[in-house]
């Protein structure tokens, strides 16, 4: 905890120097976080190294000890702590975030879930659909393809459009509608396939456990200042979100 300060500026940077199109001073951000977080991470990789945790529980020390004999590499062990770190963090706060704020908009469907707790597994994959945290994935083309009359080469960089996709009137029924109780729903927030978030269990236990104790706990939270949006195209979620918890 006493060593956390920098790790979310850190995590802000990195994550928007992945934007589609990036100015210089976000790429130069972005560089510098990556250089300032992988030597904090060096010096803990050494300590780890010095005194192991348990590997049951210390993820840092399971990665230094490798699998099956195969170690990773000091650059390997540095980007996949980054990775796991940002991407263990930042789509679950935006999960987090927009559900709370997608109740105050739909105060039908907040109250539905306040009345049928159980209905919080499905809400949960709802706002994912509704409000997807991550809005676009990267693919390159492997051989030409063709897409709605379009023939993609080989080598093409392609940006998926993941909360288009989780709006798409041929996969959902009134998609632009937010519905607790949907299913089926076969979202692409997690993406499908061998693509599939290694993380996808745990984001959804944690929006779940949230989201579910927030209401049980402040039922009648309101929004209390217009929130802000990060700006960001990649990364959906707020900025700030302010809200009033109690009674005036």
């Amino acid at each position: 905890h006493e060593e956390r300060g920098p790790l979310r500026d850190w995590s802000l940077a990195i994550l928007g120097a992945l934007e589609p199109v990036l100015t210089p001073e976000q790429q130069e951000r972005g560089n510098r976080a990556v250089s300032d977080f992988k030597a904090y991470l060096g010096e803990l990789a050494a300590k780890r190294r010095a005194s192991p945790g348990d590997p049951a529980t210390d993820v840092l020390t399971r990665l230094i000890n490798g699998n099956d004999g195969e170690l990773l590499s000091d650059t390997e062990l540095l980007q996949n702590c980054i990775f796991i770190l940002n991407a263990g963090h930042e789509t679950t706060t935006n999960l987090i975030g927009n559900a709370l704020h997608e109740l105050t908009q739909w105060p039908e469907e907040r109250r539905r879930l306040i009345e049928n707790p159980d209905l919080i597994d499905t809400a949960v994959d709802e706002f994912l659909r509704f409000q997807s945290p991550n809005q676009l994935g990267n693919r390159m083309t492997v051989e030409a393809c063709a897409f709605h009359g379009e023939t993609i080469e080989p080598g093409t960089r392609i940006h998926l459009a993941i909360g288009a996709a989780n709006r798409d009137p041929r996969q959902f029924p009134e998609p632009d509608r937010l519905d607790v109780a949907r299913k089926p729903n076969r979202h692409l927030a997690f993406a499908q396939g061998p693509h599939l978030c290694a993380g996808f269990s745990l984001a959804r236990m944690e929006g779940r456990i949230a989201v579910s104790r927030f209401l049980a706990r402040f039922p009648d939270y309101r929004l209390a200042a217009e929130p802000k949006r990060t700006g960001r195209v990649r990364f959906r979620g707020f900025s700030t979100l302010p809200a009033r918890v109690g009674r005036d």
